[in-house]
């Protein structure tokens, strides 16, 4: 299984977003209370709308709107960022009245947004009369008509018309010179359209566009990953780090891969290579003790158990790992004393450790 990057690059620790800054709860409280507003820039209310929409607080966020509108109506800036929210939180409606009313305003992306409303909210025939209205505003500007075309094809994945959005893109490839940007967006509508070869071509041609951008192969691994395509993968990954991108999350997609090929040692290597760079990581301790537990390692494996309990002492499958692990050193008392320490370090006395200890005691009496 391959996992997402932000599995491995927030720590198991990482606390819960700071508390709101001052004038959020300033304005809130005002606004709860029907009493006399707060003057704030136009930044502060960018933040208190991203907040309450972010809270659920839609209303509030329609009442700051109309608010932080009245006193920055010129602001391309400020426009720029609510339209940007109400189409981060689906509001489709609101998206496309605003849109609609700052078409006119440059710096808003307001045709862009006013295109994605159209085709969430069911209006594919408005958004398209509506499309060719820009392609013929733009015909003249290059940059300003691709990124026309970048709205579109990215609104039509949105709503899953792929097969539209793959037309649009290989529209604009014969208008613009050629972006490698163009060539994602066809590559991801071919791997949800599940055209294995197709979206294979078009990643070697992204490969040939950027071939020293570390970056570049390790999207392009995931993308082998995603097509099971796993040897392709690992060259992607391994390219990526000799190109320097050695962060965690392509360490994490190459030991993934390795073990998915079975190359167990490999994985083990990849992982030691990540724990030398971030000895912190806990989850790289467990990974390379799963490895060493698949090789059969088992005095390895309780080593990198080990150090991953030093990290997270509460975890309550670490110590069912290390009990497994003396077990199959034919250590059974210590087995059940490592199931014990986790049963007082989670002060989970009924939990699996228990049912596990229980079911020790039945089979090794003392």
């Amino acid at each position: 299984m391959f996992y997402n990057d932000e599995d491995f690059e927030n720590d198991a620790y990482e606390s819960l977003h700071d508390p709101y800054p001052d004038f959020f709860y300033e304005w809130d409280e005002a606004l709860t209370n029907h009493t006399t507003l707060h003057f704030l820039d136009a930044e502060e209310f960018s933040e208190i709308i991203e907040i309450y929409l972010d809270e659920d607080e839609i209303q509030k966020a329609k009442q700051t709107i109309r608010h932080a509108l009245k006193i920055y109506p010129d602001n391309a800036d400020l426009i720029f960022d609510i339209l940007l929210l109400l189409n981060d939180f689906e509001l489709w409606n609101d998206l496309l009245i605003y849109s609609e009313h700052y078409l006119d305003m440059p710096g808003t992306g307001a045709e862009g947004h006013k295109l994605t409303a159209f085709l969430h909210l069911g209006m594919e025939e408005d958004a398209f009369l509506f499309f060719q209205k820009l392609k013929s505003k733009y015909k003249k500007e290059k940059e300003k008509l691709a990124l026309i075309y970048v709205d579109m094809a990215e609104a039509l994945q949105e709503v899953d018309l792929f097969e539209a959005s793959i037309h649009v893109t290989e529209e604009i490839l014969q208008i613009i010179e050629p972006d490698v940007y163009f060539y994602w967006l066809l590559l991801q509508a071919y791997i949800a359209l599940e055209c294995k070869k197709e979206a294979i071509e078009i990643a070697e041609i992204i490969e040939q566009m950027n071939p020293l951008d570390g970056e570049m192969w390790h999207h392009l691994g995931k993308v082998y990953a995603d097509l099971q395509e796993t040897e392709k993968a690992i060259d992607a990954f391994e390219f990526a780090e000799s190109l320097g991108y050695k962060k965690q999350k392509n360490f994490l997609y190459l030991i993934t891969a390795y073990e998915g090929n079975g190359n167990h040692y490999k994985a083990l290597e990849k992982a030691k290579d990540l724990l030398h760079l971030y000895p912190d990581n806990y989850m790289a301790n467990i990974f390379a003790a799963n490895i060493c537990s698949e090789m059969e390692m088992w005095e390895e494996a309780l080593s990198y158990v080990d150090a991953a309990l030093e990290k997270a002492p509460e975890v309550d499958s670490l110590y069912l790992y290390k009990s497994s692990f003396f077990l199959n050193l034919g250590e059974q008392k210590k087995a059940m004393l490592a199931l014990e320490e986790g049963i007082r370090q989670t002060n989970d006395a009924e939990g699996d450790l228990k049912k596990e200890l229980d079911r020790l005691h039945d089979q090794y009496p003392e």
